[in-house]
């Protein structure tokens, strides 16, 4: 069955995990070979994959397996799992719908009995283990085959993290495309004897999960760095953090408003409040030291999700509602937290476009960008834009060389990407919340305190209005690019917008005005995206007669042919 199994997954390539589809995704976006037909044939030929499985009874198969194993894991288990993903790998809705159909019509309670007793089961760090093994270690205690216990790829804590990611995934993927009828049924199995909601089962979880997130992390706050034990570890809480935080944002996505609701009545708070303990202080640990830095990164990628998922709960409220008060009641409780997660974001923020300015490049007299550490420190008082306490920490964030010499534009880079991304989406969140709730003296508090944040995204900031399933208008917010904004200004672009707005104030009716309107966009993208082709292919010819530029310039002059006899030279 295993191998069966296993054949039919590949078939579907349920190898390609989320991150690898992610990254596929961004190389796809910079090769503009790709075309969209080459996409949509992959599309198409998986979907014909997944097609030929489901007709077949795979979809029936996966539930009937889930349903038998009563809450025990094992290697069937695991198997029928990843054949889950991949015949739902993408959000296929014809398959959710031929399981949502069964689940229904068998009233199969089974199946939602083990998915609560699987994810029962599913392990979080333990600390007393993870202090037994080291203890064990210390004292060098030994095997029967008389090799010293390993600890080598973190086997004894949370050895089950695999298995839990496919099953958190399994479920996000059955709500994927904001599937409302399968969201709402992993709440509540209208019909049968038993229900279990999926949603609190996922929220007990992650809870645990957090607490013994929190856990290590005090184990390890009073040490230099984190070792590489320690960083296995976090990295299998946080990977597995980030699946959760994914599948609850698919719970709730759409809106699904009962999800929503009964996630504002769980104990997600305390877990989020949690969570914002250990990034204002991880964060501000991991960024003294460069070997901690891929580590810092997955901590600032699950921060990212969880802000997302806070998004999420937010679409479609109503102002003054709910939920959003008890977003702003969590954000006062964390208060002190978020204020340093915000300082952090503001920092790195600020730093790229501080050490470009012609003021720091005055300190800045070594050719290969090098700056000494107190020359760093003259510089950054001299700009005025940081306490002395930030750029203390700013200095013990750097890497100096063995002559003690910072390379400011590598240093600036590191935190740029990663800040701009979650700082982007914090700025997001927070002028959401102002739009929720907007006479809460506590959150203008907050706003006050990123207004820096706020203040730099603002030029970025998109914002479109659609009409909600709830028949109410909705503002949706989006990032600009930088290079969308200067092909934006282009004057082929304004000469669109000039003659758009013209037609629209001389034309009649709404139906004419709405026309205008569809066209004009789908013109402006066109024109937008051939624009940025041709900035594209130009580029690298203009390093191409840069290049050529420097060679003619490095070649010696030719020498000066010899004067004839009787002739000047």
């Amino acid at each position: 069955y295993m191998a069966y199994a296993g054949i039919m997954a590949k078939s579907c390539h349920s190898e390609e995990g989320e991150e690898e589809e992610k990254e596929e995704e961004e190389k796809e976006e910079e090769e503009a070979e790709d075309s969209f037909e080459e996409k949509e044939m992959e599309k198409q030929k998986l979907l014909s994959q997944q097609a030929r499985l489901h007709t077949r009874g795979a979809a029936e198969m996966v539930l009937q397996m889930v349903s038998a194993c009563r809450g025990e894991r094992g290697a069937m288990v695991s198997s029928t799992l990843k054949l889950g993903i991949a015949i739902l790998n993408g959000g296929n809705a014809d398959v959710q719908q031929k399981m949502l159909e069964y689940l229904k019509a068998k009233r199969e309670v089974g199946f939602f009995q083990s998915v609560q007793a699987l994810m029962q089961t599913c392990s979080v760090l333990d600390l007393n283990a993870f202090e037994r093994q080291n203890k064990a270690e210390g004292l060098g205690m030994v095997t029967e085959e008389g090799t010293i216990i390993s600890r080598e790829n973190g086997e004894k804590v949370m050895s089950d993290d695999e298995f839990t990611q496919d099953l958190f995934r399994l479920l996000q993927l059955l709500c994927e495309g904001h599937n409302n009828d399968f969201q709402n049924y992993l709440r509540t199995q209208t019909g049968n004897t038993t229900t279990i909601n999926i949603i609190i089962c996922t929220v007990d979880y992650l809870l645990r999960l957090q607490e013994s997130i929190s856990d290590f992390y005090w184990y390890y706050s009073g040490k230099d760095v984190i070792d590489e034990q320690g960083k296995r570890n976090f990295s299998k809480a946080m990977a597995v953090a980030k699946q959760v935080f994914n599948s609850l944002t698919e719970y709730i996505q759409g809106p699904c408003t009962g999800n929503q609701q009964s996630l504002a009545h769980s104990r997600l708070w305390d877990a989020v409040v949690g969570f914002l303990h250990v990034f204002a202080h991880m964060m501000k640990k991991l960024a003294q030291d460069s070997s901690q830095l891929g580590l810092l990164k997955e901590l600032l990628d699950l921060q990212k999700d969880m802000v997302v998922m806070l998004l999420s709960l937010l679409e479609g409220n109503v102002v003054n509602g709910t939920i959003a008060r008890q977003m702003v009641d969590m954000l006062v409780e964390s208060s002190s937290n978020v204020t340093m997660i915000l300082k952090f974001f503001d920092m790195f923020l600020k730093l790229r476009d501080i050490v470009s300015s012609d003021a720091f490049r005055h300190f800045v007299t070594d050719p290969r960008g090098l700056i000494s550490k107190k020359d760093f420190q003259k510089a950054m008082d001299s700009q005025k834009q940081y306490e002395p306490d930030e750029i203390q920490f700013l200095l013990s964030c750097s890497e100096a060389d063995e002559n003690e010499m910072i390379d400011v534009e590598s240093f600036a880079q590191r935190f740029q990407e990663p800040a701009r991304d979650i700082g982007f989406n914090v700025a997001v969140l927070l002028t959401n919340l102002s739009e929720h709730v907007p006479h809460d003296q506590r959150l203008k508090t907050f706003l006050e305190q990123a207004e820096s944040i706020l203040d730099y995204f603002r030029p970025f900031l998109g914002r479109i209005e659609i009409m909600g399933a709830a028949r109410r208008i909705e503002r949706i917010y989006f990032e600009i690019s930088g290079a969308n904004k200067a092909q934006w200004e282009m004057p082929q672009v304004k000469e669109s917008k000039r003659q758009f707005i013209f037609d629209v104030v001389n034309e009649g009716g709404e139906a004419e005005k709405m026309e205008l309107f569809v066209n004009f966009c789908e013109d402006t993208i066109f024109e937008m995206q051939i624009a940025s082709r041709i900035s594209e292919e130009e580029a690298p010819r203009d390093e191409e007669e840069e290049e050529d530029e420097d060679r003619e310039e490095e070649e010696p002059a030719e020498a000066p042919a010899p004067a004839l006899p009787g002739l000047g030279a």
